[in-house]
This record gives C-alpha cells, sequence and structure tokens, in this order.
C-alpha cells in the first residue's frame, strides 16, 4: 500500500511523499511517519502506545513529543485535520477520511509549473473558510465587479491578504488571477520586472510594460497586489500605468497605507467581532473572534473542550485583549499545545495590555500586534528566536535545507529541528502553495528583521545568508544541465528575490565585496532563465566598477564578470551597443586562453561569433572559430558546426552552411546543451532550422523552404524559447516569406516577431521587426524616402535583409554599402545596382546585371540567378534576345516551377509568347 489517497492528498509511502493536488506538501519527518502509520489502518484506533513505536523504535520518548508532531500534523493539513484525525480519549488516535489504494500510474505527478496547471496556483495557501469575513468578502466582491482599482487598508494582522486571496480565489473562473507578493522586494524597481515574470515572461530589457499590456491584454486578470505599504510609490505609479494601458485588468491592492490614485476604491479591514464586555447571559461561541479561537484551539490541543461557560470567559477576555486581530488570535491559540487554558490568559491578557500601553505614539491596533509579537517571541526558547531573527533574513519562501543553511546549528541538526519546529506550532512559521514551502508572515518578518539588527550576530547571519546564495547558484548551473527548463524554473523560484538581497548587502556598507562579487559572477542562469536579464546588465556593470575600482588580480572572476556584462548588454541593449559588446567579449577571451578554460572560452566563442555575425563581420566569426581549430577538434562536431553554419550562409558559401546545418541539427548524446547565458543560447536546432529554411529559399527549392519553415515554427512555439523564436522570425522566417512574395505570411510572422520581442522587451528584436514592417509599408506605398530612413539606420543582418526584402526602393548610397563578393545577397545587390544604373547608362548596368548573374550561378544561388536572368533578358538588345532568353529557360529550371512564387511567375510571364 504505497500510494494511498485521501481528499485532495496523495501520499507515497515508499518514497515518502505528500502532495496536496498535485503540488508537494512538505512534513517533519515524524509527522509524516504518523501519518503514513494512521493512513495505512484508516479506520482503526492507532494507540498512542503504537504510534510511539513506530515512530520512535529506537529511542524512548514521552506522549508529549507525540502530541508536539500531532499538532505539527493537523497544522499543515489545515481545513482537513479535525475531520480527519479524530482523537479517541483514552484510547488514541484513528484516521477518519476516506482512503483508497492508487497505482503508481494514477498517481497525480507534480507539475512542471503550479502557475501553468493551476488557475490561482501562485496564490498562498489559505484556509477555505475565513471565519467571521464571509459577508465581508460577500461585499467586497461586489464592489469588485464595479471597480478598477480597490483596496483592502488595515493594520499588519488583520487578515487583508486572507480576505483578497479568498476574492480572488472567487474569480478565478472567470478571470486570470496573478498574485505579486511585494514583500519579497528590496525596492519598487523590481516590480514590473516581477509582474513580468508572473506572467510567463521573459524580459530581457528595461522597458517591460510594453509586453505587461500585450499579454494582460490578452484575457481578462485580476492582479493581487499584496503588501503594497513597502513600494507604496511604485505601487501606485505601477497601478495607473497599467490600468491605463490595459482596459480587461483589474487590481486588487492589500496595504497599510492606501496608495491614493485616482482609480482607487478603499475598503478598511475591521477586526473580528468581539463578545461584549458585559456578560448578558448570550451564547458566545459563535461570536467571530472566539470562534476562530476555538477552532485553532482544537488543532493544537486533544480533548481540548472550551464549550463550558468559565472557559468561554477565558476564551473572550484573551480575544478582546488581543482587539479581534486575527494573527494574534492565532499566536495565541496556538500555545494551548504546551499550556492550559488559564495559564494562556494569565500569559496573554495581562502582558499584552501591559506591553501595549507602553507605545502610545503607535495606532491601537498596531500597538496590540507588536505587544503579541513581543509576548509570544518572550515566550520562545532562546534557541527558538534566534531561528526565527536569522529566518528573516530570506525575502520570500524557504525549505527546512535551507533554514538549516543559515541556522547556525549545521553541526546540530537535532537542536535545529526542535527549535524549527516549535516555531511552526507556534504559528510563526506558514506553509505556502508553491512546494509545501515555509515562510515568515510579513508582520512577523518585519518585527524579526528589527531584531535581528540589533544582534550580535547579524553580520554573520547575512554573511551566512550570502554563501547560502552562492552555493544554491552553483547547485543550480550544476542542475542546468540535468533537468528540462520549466522543470528547473519550478525548483529554483525562489532563488532571484534571496539572490537581490544577499547582493544588496554583500555589495552595501556592512557587507562584504568579495562575495558579492563571486555572487554576480555566477548569478547569469538565474537572471536569464526568470527572464531578468535588465537585472543581470545592472548587477554585472556595477560589479565590474567594483572590480576595477579595487584593482583585483583574479582572471577567472574579470573574465565571468566580463562575459556576464556583454552578453546582458546584447540581449538588453541595441545594435548600437555592439561596440561595447564586442570590447568586453575581446578581453574576456584574451582572459580564457590565458587560463585555459575550455568550458569558459567556448561561452566567449559564442558571444563573440554571435555579435561579429550581428555587426556583419561574417569573416571575423568564421577566423575566430578557425584559430581555435584544437580546442574545437577534441569537441563533438556539431559544437564547430553551430558557429559556422549562419556565417558560411551570411558569406555565400551556401552549400557549407547547409553541411554545418546539417551535421548541428543530429548532435551527439555527449553534447551538452549550450549556456542559458551566452548568446549563442539559441536552440541549436532553431539555428540550424533558420540557415535551411533561408538557404532552400535562396537556392529555389520553395515547397521545401515552406514546409520546413512551418516545421520550424511549431518547434520553437513548442519550446516556447523566446530568443530563439526571435531569431527564426527575423533572420529566416520573414524575409524568406516575403522573399518567395507570400505577403500575408510575411506579414503574420512580422507581427509574430513585433509580439514576441515587445511582450519580452527584446530591443534588439523589436527593433529588426519595426524595421521590417516599416520596409513593407514602404514598398506598399512606393516610398523610398520611408525606405531610405528605415534602412540607412540599419547595419550587419538586419540592413542586408531589409535591402533584399525592399531593394527595388534601394538608392545608389544604400547600395554602395555591400561589398557584393563574399556575401549571401552579394547577386542581388548588384542586380539592383544594374536595374538602376539602365535608364541612364544601359551599357554599364548590363554590365553589372551579368557580373550578377554570373555571382549567382557561382554560388549556387537559384532564386537570385533566377531574378538576374529575367532582368537581363528584360533589358536584352536585339542581338543578345535569343541567347538571354535560353539563359532565363536554363535558370527557369534550375528552380521549383510554381506559379504562386513571384519571380517564377515574372519570368514566366516573359517567356509567354
Amino acid at each position: 500500500m504505497s500510494h494511498l489517497q485521501f481528499h485532495d492528498y496523495e501520499i507515497d509511502i515508499e518514497q515518502r511523499r505528500l502532495t496536496e493536488n498535485g503540488l508537494p506538501l512538505r512534513l517533519g519527518g515524524r509527522a509524516f511517519d504518523i501519518l503514513s502509520a494512521l493512513v495505512s489502518r484508516a479506520g482503526e484506533v492507532v494507540t498512542k502506545e503504537e504510534l510511539i513505536a513506530l515512530v520512535w523504535p529506537t529511542t524512548i520518548v514521552d506522549e508529549g513529543a507525540l502530541r508536539v508532531h500531532l499538532v505539527a500534523l493537523r497544522k499543515a493539513l489545515g481545513d482537513h485535520a479535525r475531520h480527519l484525525i479524530e482523537t479517541i480519549p483514552g484510547r488514541g488516535y484513528v484516521f477518519a477520511g476516506d482512503v483508497r489504494k492508487i497505482s503508481s500510474e494514477e498517481a497525480v505527478h507534480k507539475p512542471v509549473s503550479p502557475i501553468a496547471n493551476h488557475p490561482v496556483g501562485s496564490l498562498p495557501r489559505m484556509p477555505k473558510r475565513l471565519i467571521g469575513r464571509s459577508e465581508y468578502i460577500r461585499s467586497t466582491l461586489e464592489l469588485l465587479d464595479k471597480s478598477r482599482l480597490l483596496t483592502l487598508a488595515g493594520p499588519g494582522g488583520i487578515g487583508k491578504t486572507a480576505i483578497a486571496v479568498s476574492c480572488a480565489n472567487a474569480v478565478a473562473e472567470k478571470r486570470r488571477v496573478v498574485f505579486i507578493d511585494l514583500a519579497t522586494l528590496i525596492d519598487g524597481e523590481g516590480l514590473l520586472s516581477t509582474l513580468a515574470t508572473e506572467l510567463g515572461l521573459s524580459t530581457f530589457g528595461d522597458d517591460v510594460l510594453p509586453g505587461i499590456v500585450v499579454e494582460l491584454s490578452k484575457k481578462p486578470t485580476l492582479l493581487l497586489l499584496d503588501g503594497c505599504e513597502r513600494i507604496v510609490d511604485a505601487a501606485a505609479n505601477s497601478a495607473e500605468i497599467i490600468l491605463r494601458e490595459s482596459p480587461t485588468t483589474q487590481i486588487l491592492a492589500t496595504t497599510r497605507e492606501t496608495l491614493r490614485t485616482s482609480m482607487e476604491k478603499v475598503r478598511q479591514v475591521a477586526p473580528l467581532e468581539l463578545p461584549p464586555e458585559v456578560e448578558d447571559g448570550s451564547d458566545i461561541s459563535t461570536v467571530p473572534a472566539i470562534e476562530l479561537f476555538t477552532s485553532l484551539a482544537v488543532l493544537a490541543g486533544d480533548n481540548l473542550d472550551l464549550s463550558g461557560r468559565r472557559n468561554l470567559q477565558l476564551v473572550a477576555d484573551i480575544v478582546r485583549s488581543l482587539d479581534g486581530i486575527p494573527l494574534a488570535i492565532e499566536l495565541a491559540a496556538a500555545r494551548l499545545f504546551d499550556m492550559d487554558l488559564p495559564s494562556l490568559h494569565s500569559s496573554v491578557a495581562e502582558p499584552v495590555s501591559f506591553l501595549r500601553r507602553g507605545r502610545r505614539t503607535a495606532p491601537p491596533r498596531q500597538q496590540t500586534m507588536r505587544a503579541t509579537l513581543d509576548w509570544s517571541y518572550s515566550t520562545l526558547s532562546d534557541e527558538e528566536k534566534e531561528l526565527l531573527l536569522r529566518l528573516s533574513v530570506f525575502a520570500g519562501t524557504f525549505s527546512t535545507d535551507a533554514a538549516l543553511a543559515i541556522s547556525g546549528k549545521l553541526d546540530d541538526p537535532d537542536t535545529f529541528h526542535e527549535a524549527f519546529d516549535g516555531l511552526f506550532l507556534k504559528s510563526l512559521l506558514a506553509v505556502t502553495q508553491r512546494g509545501g514551502r515555509f515562510k515568515l508572515l510579513l508582520t512577523t518578518r518585519d518585527y524579526a528583521r528589527e531584531k535581528l539588527a540589533e544582534t550580535r550576530f547579524s553580520r554573520s547571519c547575512r554573511l551566512t545568508h550570502a554563501r547560502y546564495c552562492l552555493g544554491r547558484l552553483r547547485a543550480a548551473n550544476e542542475q542546468w544541465y540535468q533537468i528540462d527548463p520549466p522543470t528547473w524554473r519550478a525548483d529554483n523560484g525562489e532563488i532571484v528575490n534571496d539572490l537581490r538581497c544577499a547582493l544588496l548587502w554583500a555589495l552595501g556598507e556592512e557587507g562584504d565585496e568579495d562575495l558579492g562579487l563571486a555572487l554576480t559572477a555566477i548569478s547569469d542562469t538565474a537572471w536569464v532563465q526568470f527572464g531578468l536579464m535588465s537585472e543581470q546588465l545592472s548587477a554585472s556593470e556595477r560589479a565590474l566598477k567594483l572590480f576595477e575600482a579595487k584593482g583585483i588580480s583574479d582572471p577567472g572572476l574579470e573574465m565571468k564578470l566580463r562575459t556576464s556584462y556583454g552578453i546582458a548588454l546584447y540581449h538588453t541593449k541595441t545594435f548600437d551597443r555592439n561596440g561595447d559588446v564586442i570590447d568586453q567579449y575581446n578581453r574576456a577571451l584574451d582572459l580564457a586562453v590565458e587560463a585555459r578554460d575550455i568550458t569558459m572560452l567556448m561561452r566567449i566563442i559564442a558571444g563573440a561569433a554571435a555579435i561579429h555575425t550581428a555587426n556583419g563581420h561574417y569573416q571575423k566569426a568564421i577566423d575566430l572559430v578557425h584559430r581555435f581549430k584544437k580546442e574545437f577538434d577534441q569537441m563533438p562536431p556539431p559544437a564547430r558546426s553551430h558557429f559556422l553554419n549562419h556565417n558560411y550562409h551570411y558569406i555565400g558559401d551556401f552549400d557549407n552552411a547547409m553541411e554545418h546545418a546539417r551535421i548541428t541539427l543530429v548532435p551527439p548524446r555527449e553534447l551538452q546543451k549550450p549556456p542559458p547565458n551566452s548568446s549563442s543560447y539559441f536552440d541549436i536546432r532553431i539555428s540550424a532550422f533558420c540557415v535551411i529554411v533561408k538557404t532552400l529559399w535562396i537556392q529555389g527549392r520553395y515547397s521545401a523552404a515552406e514546409t520546413t519553415l512551418h516545421e520550424a515554427l511549431d518547434e520553437v512555439m513548442e519550446k516556447d524559447h523566446v530568443i530563439s523564436t526571435c531569431l527564426l522570425l527575423a533572420a529566416s522566417a520573414c524575409p524568406t516569406a516575403l522573399g518567395i512574395g507570400n505577403a500575408v505570411l510575411g506579414e503574420r510572422l512580422v507581427g509574430m516577431l513585433r509580439e514576441a520581442s515587445t511582450r519580452n522587451s527584446l530591443l534588439r528584436w523589436r527593433a529588426w521587426g519595426q524595421a521590417y514592417e516599416d520596409v513593407i509599408a514602404a514598398t506598399r506605398e512606393n516610398d523610398s524616402a520611408l525606405f531610405d530612413r528605415t534602412v540607412s539606420r540599419l547595419g550587419g543582418t538586419p540592413f542586408e535583409n531589409c535591402l533584399v526584402i525592399g531593394g527595388r526602393l534601394a538608392s545608389a548610397e544604400l547600395l554602395e554599402r555591400i561589398v557584393p563578393e563574399g556575401t549571401w545577397c552579394g547577386a542581388e545587390v548588384l542586380r539592383l545596382r544594374g536595374e538602376l544604373a539602365m535608364p541612364t547608362s544601359p551599357t554599364d548596368g548590363r554590365a553589372l546585371l551579368q557580373r550578377a548573374h554570373d555571382l549567382a550561378v557561382r554560388q549556387a544561388a537559384g532564386t537570385f540567378a533566377l531574378r538576374c536572368a529575367t532582368s537581363l533578358y528584360r533589358h536584352s538588345s536585339p542581338d543578345r534576345r535569343s541567347a538571354l532568353r535560353s539563359a532565363l529557360l536554363k535558370a527557369l529550371d534550375a528552380v521549383e516551377y510554381r506559379q504562386d512564387i513571384t519571380d517564377v511567375a515574372e519570368a514566366a510571364s516573359l517567356l509567354s509568347p
């Protein structure tokens, strides 16, 4: 009975894995053993003695240890706990849920991405029913229907997030819900990039708003911005811009301080209703504050009876002293696992009132929450206190392994686990929706951070956290080569938030600059995979300046920093910065050669070759690869061919280009996928398809070109890799479709390029797509001035492709920019120059056309040879008419004959009688 299912849960006893709705739910080892024992004997009473013997087979423990882990189990299961695990007084426990055995094939496997597989998968885990909030939630939903921006305001711990999440769950069937935890951000600058990441975008530039607007426009969306008070100005500005640009978007915000924007409607969140001060004989058990306390108390204590009048009055005193604040009530009720109700009453009611009186400058409910936290903190053991403060360094969620790493107890894990379980039992830790990880609630985290700053171990704790991040990044980089990207992103989703915090501290006044440089040097994978290359650019630029200012002599570190900065520049900026990029790569290349670091050398060659290609320096790229022939000879053939196929294509060596593209398409098993942070991080198959599609068109194999184009497009869409998508569209699919004369397909592909580049803030590709749009408009309107303005600003491959697409509008000055021999479009450029010369100098014009034809034939460029033969025949003198007709027939015979291809149709019409 390894796989069992109950309610929304599945448990794999053999693999020690528990899931809720397919998402991992983490339990402590003892709690998992207890659950396994009870579920395996569902419906039977399992005595306390049996459970202790099963869970602690080699250790003598008392019943108190069993109760502690039962409380942890009940808290982890949440709403279902009181119904699933029942206490049988004097005997033991029984699992009362419906349990069925399932096969491993039936088991729900972990979703690659919770957000992608669940409409509200990004929302925090909350109770399904909020006690005392039903009417408030109902009226909030009514108001939300009429509002673009609705703000739930109130002090910390009042329950704003729980209410907002409940409302979001209620509307999730009608619209997409996106949750942003603003508590994880160190400042307002990261808000929009974080939103873009949650929307599934990869943001490679600073201007991420256009991509966000494009994505939001696809479907009605509710953005839940939680904890706006931390970055209230940025939240307000972003909310106004988003609502103005995206009419199908609504925002639900939670904050202690209102946003004060023009569209904002504000609802204050009040405390839970309290029992009357004067006892009037009425039943107070259903008063919301008391009902919340008793429902939580049931999780904490076996056989706890709070129904008696005396007990209810004690509870009433407690919740009144806590002002009906839900978080304060939860912290108090959680202590019933280790003290009885009268003791809790004595511990809470008077001390909180006393502590609250000491803070008259704060609003009353903030006084109460702070006093409750002071009380709760004062009741912790020394180990629990220190661990709580250390955990506050995490930006968002964390695993138990992460908590152990920064706890200072690596050599004493038993003490750590005891303290960790204690914090969880006392409701100072919360379980999150994302993979069952833990977090400190914002109010608790802010309190703990404030106290941490006053301790002697504050700096060492920050240092340990930064070192933990360094280790996590190293492990994540290694893991990148072992699993698929979506799984990698799901497993490492929280690393960026902690990386930001670690870098901010390490590169600050009290930090460790050397550690900050090391963090920056290996952070590329994280920035790239979460679409945050603008942050990579900022981090690497700052680190490189610090490195140079300190005069550090560390070639390996410098090499990594320059490579990181170069690739971030390449992807986030336009073609204007190509010179800066190649400067960084040239220096990094020298360092890699000196260090004999083959791995870094290959990455740098990839980046440098890509820049040479983008600049139109194709032979330089080829020479760079040949310069390191010895190193490439030690690697699988696709490693070399991947860098050569594009550049052979661009110098007009189409046969060599096709050979290397086909080698690239069949990589051996030992060839690793390219590093995610190199400029060659285009999918190698898609990169090869780019060359094959465009070469097939140039060679006149039109059906094969179209078929391969659609196959490549389907493949890149399935892979959902935006950089590769843009490469295929810009460098191959768009010019091919427009080149064969399929304007409808061409314009659709250009539109896809615009959408993908805008959506992901890819400035380089957006500029390329805009150039295509302007060239199409210019050719449609026969507007040579627009064509000249557009193309004259370009260089390298974008310039060449635009020139070929709209060449009939090109001026002599534009055409003179290309040296015909040694380039893929040289024959077409010579033909266009010949056409331009014909009106004024027919002899020169025909000479240029003949030269173009000869070059096209040498390159086996069938399409260009057909165009040249057509022009020669059109402008032929009578004495040459017959010979040029034969040449045109030969050119037509060399390509696939299809009347729907513009070049073929034009040639055929000239030959018809």
